[in-house]
């Protein structure tokens, strides 16, 4: 599963490529994909120019010049690219396509199907459960040692077991759990 840094990777890379174009059309071919369902998202983004990506935790959040926007999740294997035009052929786990005004296309594939979108208005994103109780980010301008310490010893559980929950710290997954407790020389299993 794409963790923090992962995720950060996908932000840097697809931003440049699809940074203000606009939306023409959007389709599937596994609507469960789209929380909101195809045809709100058809209603809601189609006419609008992707203005930037952010993240939050494992969310890429792209905002929509209409005041939209797409919260996606790409769980164990989703994964983002661009094609130049839109008669290149599709993958058969090629699973949402966003059609530009310029030919182009944002693909959206996910060979589990797991990956999430859902869409709601920029601002809102606490209205979100998964968004609203993200801790922080474990990042130098957003962490603070102290905070996440008393946020340990609320725990007694497994040390790695807290670090990956999403409310105590954002972002953090397996791979990254068990880097940091082998460079502490920590046992996962010991309590938090």
């Amino acid at each position: 599963m794409p963790e923090l840094p992962e995720v950060e990777t996908v932000r840097r890379s697809l931003l440049p490529l699809v940074k203000n174009k606009v939306i023409t059309a959007i389709n599937t071919n596994w609507e469960k994909i789209l929380i909101n369902g195809l045809a709100t998202f058809q209603k809601e983004i189609v006419g609008s120019e992707i203005t930037t990506i952010d993240r939050r935790g494992k969310y890429l959040l792209m905002r929509l010049s209409n005041g939209e926007t797409i919260i996606s999740h790409l769980r164990m294997e989703g994964r983002y690219y661009v094609v130049k035009d839109a008669n290149t052929p599709f993958d058969k786990h090629d699973h949402v396509t966003f059609t530009f005004q310029d030919g182009s296309q944002l693909r959206y594939r996910d060979l589990r199907k797991f990956g999430r979108m859902r869409l709601i208005k920029t601002g809102q994103e606490d209205q979100v459960p998964a968004l609203a109780k993200l801790g922080p980010e474990p990042t130098p301008s957003t962490f603070d040692e102290t905070e996440f310490a008393r946020r340990l010893k609320r725990h007694h559980k497994p040390i790695k077991s807290v670090l990956l929950d999403q409310t105590v710290v954002a972002g953090v997954g397996n791979i990254y759990a068990d880097e940091v407790l082998w460079l502490s020389q920590l046992n996962p299993l010991q309590p938090a």
